[in-house]
């Protein structure tokens, strides 16, 4: 019995250990999955610290999952192994030089002049871009290394996407913080509908009047043609001249795109279909962590009424709007004692000693501050990423238009009962004072915005998972073409049916004249006859 026991026990040792190492097995398989080592190019497009915020969340995700990245920013970033970025210094003033009399005397609140001065923007910034030290040193690159995916900004520099086919056409993810901009409708063969799918630079919903639906689709119309006459024309022949005159053009490259990542939630934005493989994402830089210093952790617990926030994000300063909008803001902040303000301002010595309510600093951390549950309304610019943030938070907005989507993102706003739209040009006390009051002094503003706040977390998985998510599938599958549209391979007859109606109009015609032709056979007989009785 002992030996027994004794074999039975040694039996079960070993047993044990198997189990063990087998365990150790599986534990190492899965991570060497999750510590993959793919090489992704990520290629940044617009120099704007608000969209860069936004990427980086992606391309900080894929380096803590263990990718290995290229970037190319126009923000000041710091290489270390693994994540290599490849930096385009002192963009926006070399931008900004080109415009010699500036957007001052410019009306952006004209939906025209606002596509055009947008699509003079993108060439502007693609003609500097082009020669920049960065793109040459992208460059100078062998062709033959190995990039597993690329990552493009597809809100503009589509010239960029000459590199996929430099470096052998690795699959292809385009990403934007720009809400879902107008050209997807063609690189993603996304449904058009211009009579209920609002124009970003038009003030509209998606229940428009006859004459809104006449010019919204002129401003889609005029859209369309700028970028597909004007700016995809000149980006096709940039990537001639720095890829070859045989390379593929940009039009055809961006239709390679396995997966479009789109910054929107119809929680907050109208309704438009969308195909299999544009897949909303908005919001998925809301959760980003901020270190809240401790003068704005004790500004905020001494407000008596709870705290309001005035940041104009990372593309407009205050100390910009000039001296009659800041002095107006200043006297409408002091004129609220009960209520703590805290003021976004990268010149606050120009603003004189603040009042005790007022707290004005060069940095403010945005998503910490609005997540406090005695921030009672948000003074923004408008912006798309702020008022997602907002709207994630529960705060209501005061809106303080300037240009691009910042006029429909407002309306929106006013449409849904959770803010109010000021133009910013328009500022002076009484307004400003007049649309603080509204929201403070009605609890509906904040009850909507709640309301609203529920919808858009309502998610099975935050949206910075399913970015994720869907970026290493492309990676694990070499491509997702089974989502690509069949229209890319169609012509516009095919797709739009036009070739049928053709055949059906022949045959039509075809019969018609048929059948003439044997009612004049019939007819001629019966005159003869008559002619030879006369």
């Amino acid at each position: 019995m002992r030996r027994l026991r004794k074999q039975y026990s040694l039996c079960s040792t070993v047993v044990r250990m198997k189990l063990k190492f087998i365990s150790l097995l599986a534990a190492l398989s899965v991570s060497l999955q999750i510590v993959s080592t793919e090489n992704i190019l990520f290629l940044q497009t617009l120099a704007s610290k608000s969209h860069h915020i936004w990427n980086k969340q992606i391309f900080d995700r894929l380096y803590d999952n263990g990718h290995n990245l290229t970037i190319l920013s126009f923000e000041e970033e710091t290489s270390v192994p693994g994540k290599t970025f490849l930096v385009v210094e002192h963009f926006m003033e070399r931008v900004m030089a080109e415009y010699k009399d500036g957007w001052d005397n410019v009306d952006l609140r004209n939906p025209f002049k606002n596509i055009m001065m947008m699509y003079e923007y993108y060439g502007i910034s693609s003609r500097i871009l082009e020669k920049d030290d960065a793109v040459q040193q992208l460059l100078a690159y062998p062709k033959t290394f190995k990039f597993d995916l690329i990552i493009h900004d597809l809100t503009m520099g589509q010239f960029l996407l000459g590199f996929v086919e430099y470096f052998g056409n690795p699959p292809l993810v385009s990403v934007t913080a720009f809400n879902i901009p107008p050209h997807v409708t063609t690189m993603a063969d996304t449904p058009l509908r211009t009579t209920y799918m609002p124009h970003y630079a038009s003030c509209f919903d998606s229940k428009m009047s006859f004459l809104e639906r006449v010019k919204n689709t002129l401003y889609w119309t005029v859209d369309i043609f700028m970028r597909n006459r004007v700016y995809m024309a000149n980006e096709n022949r940039r990537i001639k001249r720095l890829f070859g005159k045989e390379a593929t053009s940009a039009t055809i490259i961006e239709r390679q795109s396995d997966v479009v990542l789109v910054n929107a939630d119809f929680s907050m934005d109208y309704y438009q279909a969308l195909p299999p493989n544009v897949i909303p994402v908005g919001g998925l830089h809301v959760s980003r962590k901020e270190n809240s210093p401790p003068i704005i952790n004790q500004f905020i617990a001494r407000a008596n009424k709870g705290v309001i926030l005035l940041s104009f994000g990372t593309n407009i300063g205050s100390e910009m709007l000039g001296e009659r909008i800041n002095q107006a803001i200043f006297n409408v902040f002091r004129s609220m004692p009960n209520y703590g303000f805290i003021w976004k301002h990268d010149q606050p010595e120009k603003l004189g000693v603040p009042p005790p309510n007022l707290l004005v600093l060069k940095w403010v951390p945005q998503a910490t501050v609005l997540s406090n549950k005695r921030t009672k309304l948000f003074i923004s610019h408008g912006g798309l990423l702020s008022l997602q943030e907002a709207t994630w938070h529960g705060v209501p907005v005061v809106a303080l238009p300037m240009f691009v989507d910042q006029f429909s993102n407002a309306e929106k706003l006013v449409r849904a009962g959770v803010g109010v739209a000021l133009p910013m040009l328009d500022i002076d006390e009484t307004k400003l004072g007049k649309a603080i009051s509204t929201i403070l002094d009605e609890p509906s503003f904040t009850t909507k915005m709640k309301e609203r706040s529920y919808h858009f977390k309502g998610q099975p998985q935050h949206p910075l998972d399913r970015a994720i998510f869907w970026i290493e599938k492309v990676i694990e599958n070499e491509g997702l073409s089974y989502l690509h549209s069949p229209a890319h391979d169609m012509s516009v007859f095919a797709v739009y049916g036009l070739d049928m109606v053709g055949v059906v109009l022949l045959v039509a015609v075809g019969y018609y004249l048929l059948i003439r032709k044997h009612f004049k056979k019939r007819s001629a007989p019966k005159k003869e006859h008559k002619s030879k009785k006369e």
